[in-house]
C-alpha cells in the first residue's frame, strides 16, 4: 500500500517547523548576545563622555564665574574704573582659557557694554532650563563664523549685566575624540536646540544642520539605551545609548555600527538558511512524487461526480423541480428537490389531494389545463398559488407535456418553478409606482419631469399647474425655456451638469403665465422616464428668502441709522480690492453732546446733515464708513490726490452744521494713514488712522498723519497699562507725605498724600506719566482705592506716634468721583484702621467738578454729611461758575502754584491771589497756597491773610518713616 500524501505532508511539515524553530532559536540567542554587548559598550561610552563633558563645563563655569565675581567687586568698590579693570580681567581669563574665543559684557537685551559683539537673543536662552550643573552658567545657541564655530555662554554679573562668552566647539570635539567605537561607530554631542556640537566620526558635520532635530529627546535622570536606530546624518544603523542630563542642556549619543557588530552573525544566518533550504528541496521532491500518483487515481472519480453536481446545482439555483402525473391522471409524483422546495410531506400524492393545496381562486383553472393536456396533448403552462403546511403561499409556474414511456398509456411530465420572489418584486414595483404617483401629483411643491435632450416637459404635478397658471396640456406642449425668460439652453445644460456632479443649483428667474417673474432654486435628480434620460425637478420659490437674505446682508455691512458702510465692511472691501489707498479717520467731537443736551431728535438731525455732506465725498473719492457715535472713515481710492481730498474733508467738517433751530460747530480731529506705507492689511491701516486721530485730539491739532513714533508711543502706553495692573497687584506703589502748615505760626495743619511709583533701580516714574493713563483705562478706581486705604494706615501710624489730630488729605480723580462709592471707601478705610471722623480728607480739582456739576453736588453733599472734609485743588484754573461754586459743600480752597509764583514781585499774580483769597474767605472757606518755595512768597501770603501754606520751603514730600522725625523737629523757616 502506497503511503498517503497527507501523512507525508504532515510529517514533513512538522519536521520542517521543528528544524526552523531550532535554527531561529539559535540565531536569536546569538544575535541578542551580540546586541546586548554592543549596547553595554555604548552605555559605557556615553557615561565616560558625560564625565569628560562635565569636567570641561565645570572648568568653563569656574573661569566665567570668577570673571563675573571680579566684575561685581570692581563695580562695588571702584565703579568709575570698573570697565577698565573688568576688561583687563577678561583678557586674563581669555589668556588662561584658550578654548574661549571672546568674552563681552552685555546688558539684559544682549547689547554690548564693552568691546566685542553682543547677542540680541540673550533673554530668550538665558533661562533656567539652559543652566549648567545648577550653577550660574547658561548655554545658548551655536554661532557660525568664518573664524570658527562657537557656542554662546552667559554668566550674570549683576542686575542688568551679563558676561557673554563664545566657547570654541573644539572643546566638545576633544571629549568625543580617541574613543574605541570601531570604524563606523560614533560619539556625538548636541544641544537641545538640535544643534550638533561634536561628532567623533565626522568633525565637519557640526557645520551642517541636522535632518532631524535631536531636541526631541526628553530629559533623562541617567543614560538610557537607545536600541538600534538609523543616524539622521549618514543613514548608518547603530546600536546606541543617549544621555540628556537634567543639570545641563546638552545631549550625548554613542553608537556602534550595527553591521560591524552583526557581521559574524550573518555568516551563521547564511549557513542555517542553506541547511533549511536543502531539507525543503528534498521534502518537496518526495512529496511531489507521491502526490502525482494519487492525483491520477482521483481525476476519473471527480469527473463523474462533477456532471451530477452541476445538474443538481442548476435545478437548485433556479428553484426548478420536476414532477409527473400517471396515465390515469390520479397520482402525482415529484422529485426530492421539489419536495424540499415546497416542504411537501411525501414524494407523491393523489391529484385531488394536491388540488386541495392549490389556492381556491386558481384551482379550477389548473384542473382544466391538466384535463386538456391529458385528453388532447396540449402543453401545460399554468401559473397558480400553493398553500404550504405552515399557511404561507407560494407562486408556482408549472410546465409540462404528455410523454410516452414504459408505462401503459401516456403520462404528463414537466418542471415546476418557484416564482414567489419575482411576483412579490413586481408587486413592490407596482406599489412604488402608485406611491410615487401620489407623492408627485399631490405634493404641495411644484414638481415636473423634463426630457434632458429636448427640454420638453414630460409630466407636471398639480402644484406646478396652480402656481404657474398653465394647464397640464399646455405644460406638456412647452419646454423648460418657455418659463425661464432670461436664459438659453446653455445655462440649462450647465445646471444639468451641476446636478450630475452633485453641485447645488443657483437661483434663476422663472415666469408665470401672467408674465410675473420670481426666483426659483431647482432641486434636480436624474432618472429614466419611458426609456429616455430625464430629470425630476423640484422648483422651490425662494424670492422672499433671498430678499430677506439680501436685506440681512445689507444690514450686516451698513449702519442702519446712516446707511453708510460699517468699518468692518469697509475693511473687507479694501482687502478684496487691489492697489493702494489712503484712510482719513474723522472724529467729530460734539455730536454726542448735541444728543445729550438737546435730545435724540436734534442729535439725529445734526448727524444726518453731516452724513449728507460726507456721503457725497465718499461717492466722489472712494468709500465712506460710519463708526458710532462720532467717527467717520473715508477710504480714498483710485487716482485721487489724498492731500486734495484731505483739504476738502477739512473744509467740509469745519463748516457749522445747522439743526432744526440751532447752529452747531463740531470739533474735528483727523487721522491719516495709507496702504501699503502704513500696513498691508486694511485692519492695520484703519487702526493706525484711528490712532492718529486719537493722538491729534491729545495733542490739540486738527490733522495728524500716522508715523512709527506714534505707533511706538501707543505701544509704550499699552505696555505701561499692563505694568500698572501688575504694580497694583504687587503693591509696588507707595505714598509720600508733604506737610501743609498754618501760615501764622508754621505749625503742621495736615498732610497731603502724594502717590509715587518706585522702580527696581530706585528711580520714580512721574505721576504725570501714569495717572492720566489710569483714568483713560479705568484703573484709577482700583489705584484710588489703594491710595485711600494706604492713607488710612498712615493716619493710624501718625495717631500711634502722638499725631491723633493731624488729618491726611487724599487726591481723588473725576473718574473716582463719578464711578465709585467714595463715601463707602473712605468710611471703610477709616473703620478698618480705627480712625475718628475727619482723620481723612479729600482733594479734587476744579475741572473734575465741572464735568458733571449736578452729580458732583450730590457726591460732595454725601461726603460732607459723613464728616469728610473736601478741598478744591488748583482753584482758579477751571473757569467754573462762581455762582455754582458758592453752593458746593466745600471746606478748603487751594490756590494753584501758577498764581503763587513771583506773587511778591508780579502785580498780576498778586492781584489774582488777593481776589482768590477774598473770594474764599467770603464763602467761609479756609485757603491753602500751593508751591511756596521762597521766603518772599511766604511773607506776602501771611501778610494778606492766607490760612495755610504748602511748598518745598515748608517741607518736601517724604515717606512716612522719614517724615515723622521732621514733624517732631523745628519748623523750617528758610
Amino acid at each position: 500500500m502506497n503511503p498517503s500524501p497527507r501523512l507525508i505532508a504532515v510529517s514533513g511539515v512538522l519536521i520542517a517547523l521543528l528544524l526552523l524553530a531550532t535554527l531561529v532559536l539559535m540565531l536569536w540567542n546569538d544575535r541578542s548576545s551580540r546586541v546586548q554587548a554592543a549596547q553595554r559598550q555604548s552605555m559605557a561610552l556615553v557615561t565616560g563622555s558625560d564625565r569628560l563633558l562635565r569636567a570641561e563645563l565645570s572648568t568653563m563655569e569656574r573661569a566665567l564665574r570668577g570673571a563675573a565675581r571680579d566684575g561685581r567687586e570692581f563695580y562695588r568698590q571702584v565703579p568709575e574704573q570698573a570697565p577698565l579693570l573688568l576688561a583687563a580681567s577678561l583678557r586674563g581669563t581669555l589668556e588662561r582659557n584658550a578654548d574661549l574665543r571672546s568674552i563681552t559684557l552685555v546688558d539684559d537685551a544682549g547689547r554690548p557694554l564693552s568691546a566685542g559683539r553682543g547677542d540680541p537673543a540673550l533673554a530668550q536662552w538665558a533661562q533656567p532650563q539652559n543652566r549648567v550643573l545648577a550653577g550660574e552658567l547658561y548655554v545658548g545657541k551655536v554661532e557660525r563664523d568664518v573664524a570658527g564655530d562657537s557656542l554662546l555662554l552667559a554668566v550674570p554679573v549683576q542686575s542688568g549685566q551679563w558676561l557673554l562668552a563664545r566657547l570654541r566647539l573644539l572643546v566638545f570635539q576633544r571629549v568625543v575624540s580617541g574613543l574605541d567605537t570601531g570604524s563606523m561607530g560614533v560619539v556625538s554631542i548636541a544641544s537641545r536646540r538640535g544643534e550638533l556640537l561634536a561628532h567623533s566620526l565626522d568633525p565637519m558635520a557640526v557645520q551642517r544642520p541636522l535632518p532631524r532635530p535631536i531636541s526631541q529627546v526628553p530629559v533623562l535622570e541617567r543614560a538610557r539605551a537607545w536600541g538600534v536606530a538609523a543616524s539622521p546624518l549618514d543613514g548608518v544603523r547603530r546600536i546606541g545609548a543617549v544621555d540628556a542630563p537634567r543639570d545641563y542642556p546638552l545631549i550625548l549619543f554613542a553608537g556602534l555600527s550595527y553591521d560591524e557588530v552583526m557581521a559574524p552573525w550573518y555568516r551563521y544566518l547564511y549557513v542555517a538558511i542553506g541547511i533549511y533550504l536543502l531539507y525543503l528541496g528534498g521534502f518537496a521532491y518526495l512529496f511531489s512524487s507521491v502526490r502525482r500518483g494519487t492525483i491520477r487515481q482521483q481525476r476519473l472519480a471527480q469527473e463523474v461526480r462533477a456532471g451530477a453536481a452541476e445538474l443538481a446545482l442548476a435545478y437548485q439555483v433556479g428553484k426548478v423541480g420536476t414532477w409527473s402525473l400517471d396515465a390515469a391522471g390520479r397520482v402525482l409524483a415529484w422529485s426530492a428537490l421539489t419536495r424540499r422546495m415546497l416542504a411537501l410531506p411525501a414524494r407523491h400524492a393523489a391529484l385531488e389531494d394536491f388540488y386541495a393545496w392549490v389556492h381556491v381562486e386558481d384551482r379550477a383553472e389548473l384542473r382544466e389545463q391538466v384535463r386538456q393536456t391529458l385528453e388532447s396533448g396540449q402543453p401545460l403552462n399554468a401559473l397558480f398559488r400553493l398553500t404550504l403546511r405552515d399557511g404561507s403561499l407560494r407562486w408556482l409556474s408549472a410546465r409540462g407535456e404528455r410523454v410516452h414511456g414504459l408505462e401503459a398509456g401516456p403520462r404528463i411530465a414537466g418542471a415546476i418553478t418557484d416564482i414567489s420572489e419575482r411576483v412579490r418584486s413586481e408587486a413592490r414595483v407596482q406599489q412604488a409606482e402608485h406611491q410615487f404617483r401620489l407623492v408627485f401629483d399631490r405634493n404641495p411643491a411644484p414638481f415636473w419631469i423634463f426630457d434632458m435632450e429636448t427640454l420638453c416637459f414630460l409630466e407636471v404635478n398639480r402644484a406646478a399647474i396652480e402656481q404657474y397658471g398653465y394647464s397640464r396640456a399646455e405644460f406638456l406642449a412647452m419646454t423648460l425655456l418657455d418659463i425661464r425668460p432670461a436664459e438659453g439652453g446653455e445655462e440649462i445644460r450647465r445646471m444639468l451638469d451641476d446636478a450630475g456632479a452633485g453641485r447645488p443649483s443657483a437661483a434663476h428667474l422663472y415666469r408665470r403665465r401672467d408674465g410675473r417673474t420670481f426666483e426659483v432654486v431647482g432641486h434636480l435628480a436624474l432618472l429614466e422616464f419611458n426609456g429616455r434620460p430625464a430629470c425630476l425637478m423640484l422648483a422651490e420659490n425662494v424670492s422672499q428668502r433671498l430678499a430677506y437674505e439680501r436685506d440681512l446682508a445689507w444690514r450686516a455691512s451698513h449702519h442702519p441709522g446712516t446707511g453708510l458702510l460699517t468699518v468692518e465692511a469697509l475693511a473687507e472691501r479694501l482687502d478684496g480690492g487691489r492697489g493702494g489707498y489712503t484712510i482719513i479717520h474723522v472724529q467729530l467731537r460734539g455730536l454726542q453732546m448735541v444728543t445729550d443736551t438737546l435730545g435724540r431728535e436734534a442729535g439725529e438731525e445734526v448727524l444726518q446733515a453731516m452724513v449728507a455732506r460726507l456721503a457725497a465725498l465718499g461717492l466722489q473719492y472712494g468709500l465712506l464708513a460710519y463708526q458710532p457715535a462720532e467717527d467717520f472713515v473715508l477710504a480714498v481710492t483710485g487716482v485721487h490726490d489724498p492731500q486734495r481730498v484731505l483739504d476738502v474733508v477739512r473744509e467740509t467738517v469745519a463748516a457749522p452744521v445747522r439743526g432744526r433751530d440751532t447752529l452747531h460747530q463740531l470739533e474735528p480731529r483727523i487721522g491719516v494713514a495709507s496702504c501699503p506705507l502704513d500696513g498691508e492689511l486694511s485692519d492695520q491701516v484703519l487702526g493706525r488712522a484711528a490712532q492718529a486721530a486719537h493722538a491729534a485730539r491729545e495733542n490739540g491739532v486738527v490733522v495728524l498723519r500716522f508715523d512709527q513714533t506714534l505707533a511706538q508711543r501707543h505701544a509704550d502706553r499699552l505696555q505701561l497699562v499692563g505694568r500698572i495692573h501688575m504694580a497694583i497687584e504687587r503693591d509696588e506703589f507707595e505714598l509720600h507725605f508733604q506737610p501743609i502748615r498754618h501760615a501764622a505760626d508754621g505749625s503742621v495743619a495736615m498732610l497731603e498724600a502724594l502717590l509715587r511709583w518706585r522702580q527696581v533701580d530706585g528711580s520714580f516714574i512721574p505721576p504725570s506719566d501714569f495717572i492720566q493713563l489710569c483714568e483713560d483705562t479705568g484703573q484709577i478706581i482700583a489705584l484710588g482705592r489703594w491710595v485711600i486705604r494706604a492713607a488710612a494706615r498712615a493716619a493710624r501710624v501718625l495717631a500711634d506716634n502722638g499725631w491723633e489730630t493731624l488729618p491726611v488729605a487724599v487726591n481723588v480723580s473725576a473718574v473716582q468721583l463719578f464711578n465709585s462709592d467714595l463715601v463707602d471707601e473712605f468710611r471703610s478705610a477709616a473703620a478698618a484702621c480705627g480712625l475718628p471722623a475727619g482723620a481723612l480728607q479729600m482733594e479734587l480739582t476744579e475741572s473734575s467738578l465741572m464735568r458733571n456739576p449736578v452729580q458732583a453736588m450730590q457726591v460732595l453733599e454725601n461726603l460732607h454729611a459723613n464728616g469728610i472734609t473736601v478741598a478744591l485743588d488748583d482753584f482758579g484754573t477751571g473757569f467754573s461758575s462762581m455762582s455754582y461754586l458758592q453752593h458746593l459743600p466745600l471746606d478748603l480752597l487751594k490756590i494753584d502754584r501758577a498764581f503763587v509764583a513771583d506773587v511778591e514781585r508780579n502785580p498780576r499774580n498778586a492781584a489774582i491771589c488777593r481776589a482768590l483769597l477774598s473770594l474764599g474767605h467770603s464763602m467761609g472757606l479756609a485757603v491753602i497756597a500751593e508751591g511756596v518755595e521762597t521766603r518772599g512768597q511766604y511773607d506776602w501770603l501771611v501778610a494778606h491773610g492766607c490760612d495755610h501754606v504748602q511748598g518745598w520751603l515748608l517741607g518736601r514730600p517724604l515717606p512716612l518713616d522719614e517724615l515723622l522725625p521732621v514733624l517732631a523737629g523745628p519748623y523750617p523757616r528758610d
